[in-house]
């Protein structure tokens, strides 16, 4: 027995409901719209005068299955305006509608009583038949004739039961219409087969019924073993029924105060979009990311730029996640798997961004932004997005509204730099902001530049770094003061015992950058000292920062070690266009393809039709699978080199006298060379590997008249002595003066501390094209015009 408690009782429920908006109390009595009194079973909602308010009662549509096998609806009711808002049902998520005139009372007792007992009485209409049978048998004097009832009763009970349940099988989607074969079908006529023996027996049982009278011994012994089959028959009937019977509906778990709950909001269609395309497009079986399905679906903002002028469509991200977790590498190339989710969610390239997670590599970051932010320009905040303390530079923007993170250096040294792209995609707008924040270093960096195009790319930026090399003799003498300033400082760090370097005052960061690095870096010595800065220079605070449109080891000297150098710092890639370019900037196992970045912005977004400079993808240090921004400078780039007062503003890193000293002419007389070099104009040898540019000119020339003064003039240019070029041919001539024929391998051991093997192997190419050597065999070359020397015979004593 339960111990008796005190505790107080919970209160009891308010006898009258609360009154809905709209209405001022619930009462059974009010007056109608004539004004005549009239009385409701349940309290109804009235105003201050007692009328009824026209408000009505609005329920949940969902039906829920009940004990027996029968369905009820909801019991979610609330009383509101026809015209207003309908709230949604807290337990099912359903809208609520307005409720349905029901039967009355007489009708739902008998339906209850059906659907509790109907089944269970349904047997009990063969006894209650086979009576009426007998009855009627005995009444029209029919006997033996009866038993003509049973297999006519059988053939009907097989057809219609066969008929029956297959009309509702197709309805169920179980079989298809007109079929004639299989498991399902061989069932169904087992079924039926069934319930016409049974037809058939109780047939068989009235006919006897009607030949025999129930007063009598046979009649009763017939009645009690038919009676005896049914009750066996019926048994496993009645089982099916109680079954039925206790059969309820999920039970779902109501708050204790569910009338406090807020009404369950309507589902977001944006959301439910992006779930069921991924589920039925992308994550199905067959699907390009089969296995995987989004979660935790996010809103994103999306770009204010015009947002009057144009429709803003929805942006948003979820978390791709595998079904089984951990089967799926989110990071694995996967070539068209951008393509498809664009093409599923009806978008571009530029609007889609996937990418696994940078610490679990099992989920992914799917963004769907079709109203792109990054369409938006962002302008370069100036030097307050440097931080020189940490060595970093913040030059723009990832997708996800992440900043670009651009490091100068690390605690080990120089970062440096590689970066490619197409004409057009931005990456000398990019070169300009970083030149702009080292302007701006506090005397932390110092800048080189080099560029065969003459910085008109760089405006007036070139007349403020402090060396500007713009032909390829004066980027060979710069980078050579670049190796003696290495030297230099290596052996002074040396010296001082100094293991790491640090950004000082002293000894400021020197960035070399080679713009167009590709025209010139086949020259030997070029390519010679490139290769000691990218390998040793890092060291001691000296960084390279390479520009080219195809960031190939062809186009880097034919180098592998130059590329590798570079991208052990950071890679910049900015759009290309074809797929060399693009599998040559990036790494085989980077999930990114620089081909992908679009031309111009898509329709939806704040900058529709325009081009998208800027957009790249950062790797190495800082990097991410997700393309980005850059910041831009603006067309004048004045307003970062001085101040309002027109006096400069930069404070960048200066050559110190000790590093003056150790390079001498390189660096003393570069201003002076420079204007030389301005004053003469650039030289025809130039354009062409060999000075060859020169004989095409001397070619050109078909008047007699003409011919002696152009080759007058050509005689009055300076021809390069000593090219690599020349020095192959001279070698090819001593060899074919020796041994009557030039052997490739013995060009390179001749010259082999003076020219690569790669640049013999393309020079000997080019003179053959020229006609200046023939191919006699492969690697064999003889020249025109040279003969092998005659050996002096010795003397022929008698």
């Amino acid at each position: 027995m339960a111990a008796p408690t005190t505790a107080a009782r919970p209160a009891a429920p308010p006898s009258t409901p609360k009154p809905p908006a709209g209405a001022a109390k619930m009462a059974r009595m009010y007056l109608d719209d004539k004004g005549i009194p009239q009385k409701s079973v349940t309290p109804v909602p009235v105003d201050e005068n007692d009328r009824r308010t026209p408000h009505q009662i609005f329920q949940c549509p969902h039906l829920r299955i009940v004990n027996g096998g029968g369905k009820e609806r909801c019991s979610t009711k609330e009383w509101l305006l026809p015209d207003g808002e309908r709230p949604y049902c807290p337990q099912h998520g359903k809208q609520l509608e307005p409720e349905q005139a029901g039967p009355s009372k007489l009708e739902q007792t008998v339906r209850e009583a059906i659907r509790l007992h109907g089944r269970s009485a349904a047997p009990w209409l063969l006894p209650a038949g086979a009576g009426l049978f007998d009855l009627l048998a005995h009444t029209a004097d029919i006997g033996v004739e009866a038993g003509l009832t049973a297999p006519a009763l059988a053939g009907v009970t097989y057809l219609a039961t066969r008929r029956t349940l297959t009309a509702r099988a197709i309805k169920r989607g179980r079989i298809e219409r007109g079929q004639k074969a299989g498991r399902r079908v061989a069932a169904l006529r087992g079924q039926s087969r069934r319930y016409a023996w049974y037809a058939g027996e109780a047939g068989l049982w009235a006919a006897m019924l009607a030949g025999t009278d129930i007063t009598h011994l046979p009649g009763v012994i017939v009645a009690g073993l038919g009676m005896a089959r049914w009750a066996f028959a019926s048994r496993t009937w009645w089982q099916n029924a109680e079954q039925r019977r206790n059969r309820g509906d999920l039970q779902v778990h109501v708050p204790e105060r569910a009338a406090d709950v807020a009404p369950a909001a309507a589902p977001d269609p944006v959301k439910l979009r992006a779930i069921t395309t991924w589920a039925t497009l992308i994550g199905c079986a067959g699907g390009p990311l089969a296995g995987t399905e989004l979660v935790d679906f996010e809103r994103l903002p999306a770009c204010q730029v015009k947002a009057s002028e144009r429709t803003l469509l929805p942006n948003w991200s979820a978390k791709v996640v595998a079904k089984v977790e951990g089967s799926i590498n989110m990071r694995e190339q996967r070539p068209n798997l951008l393509g498809r989710i664009a093409a599923a969610y009806r978008c571009t390239y530029a609007d889609v961004s996937f990418s696994a997670d940078e610490s679990d590599l099992s989920i992914g970051w799917l963004r769907v932004q079709p109203d792109n932010p990054l369409a938006e320009t962002r302008l370069w905040t100036g030097p307050a997005a440097s931080d020189w303390k940490r060595g970093t530079s913040m030059v723009g923007r990832f997708d996800d509204g992440q900043q670009i993170v651009y490091q100068w250096w690390t605690k080990t040294g120089a970062a440096h730099d590689l970066i490619s792209g197409c004409t057009g995609s931005g990456k000398s707008e990019f070169v300009v902001q970083l030149i702009l924040a080292s302007l701006h270093s506090n005397g932390l960096v110092l800048d080189w530049v080099g560029d065969p195009q003459g910085g008109q790319s760089y405006g007036a930026l070139k007349d403020q770094v402090d060396w500007f090399a713009r032909d390829k003799a004066e980027i060979k003498l710069m980078l050579l003061a670049a190796v003696k300033e290495m030297q230099r400082r290596n052996d002074e760090l040396s010296r001082n015992n100094i293991k790491t370097w640090v950004a000082t005052l002293a000894m400021p960061l020197l960035v070399i950058t080679l713009d167009e690095v590709q025209s010139y870096i086949d020259d030997p010595d070029i390519l010679a000292l490139v290769e000691m800065l990218v390998g040793q220079a890092r060291k001691c605070g000296i960084k390279m920062r390479l520009i080219t449109q195809v960031p190939a080891a062809y186009n880097l000297g034919g180098s592998t070690y130059i590329k590798e150098q570079l991208k052990a710092g950071q890679t910049v890639i900015f759009r290309a266009m074809t797929d060399i370019a693009g599998r040559s900037a990036v790494d085989g196992d980077v999930p990114v393809d620089p081909t992908m970045l679009p031309l111009v912005w898509g329709k939806n977004t704040c900058a529709a039709g325009e081009g998208t400079a800027g957009l790249m993808f950062l790797q190495g240090l800082n990097g991410r699978d997700v393309y980005g921004r850059a910041d831009y400078t603006g067309e004048k780039m004045e307003k970062w080199l001085v101040d309002p007062n027109g006096d400069p503003s930069v404070c960048p890193g200066v050559f110190g006298p000790e590093a003056q000293q150790e390079s001498g002419v390189l660096w003393g007389d570069r201003k002076e060379r420079a204007i030389r070099l301005l004053q003469q104009g650039r030289s025809d040898a130039d354009i062409l590997p060999g000075g060859r540019a020169i004989e095409l000119i001397e070619m050109a020339s078909v008047s007699p008249a003409a011919a002696p003064a152009q080759t007058q003039d050509a005689a009055a240019r300076p021809k390069p002595a000593g090219t690599a070029l020349d020095k192959v041919l001279a070698a090819c001539r001593e060899l074919a003066a020796e041994a009557g024929v030039a052997e490739k391998k013995a060009v390179v051991a001749r010259l082999k501390d003076q020219v690569a093997a790669t640049t013999v192997t393309t020079y000997l190419t080019d003179l053959v094209a020229a006609g200046k050597l023939t191919r006699l065999e492969n690697g064999v070359y003889g020249v025109p015009g040279v003969r092998r020397a005659v050996q002096p015979t010795g003397e022929v004593r008698g």
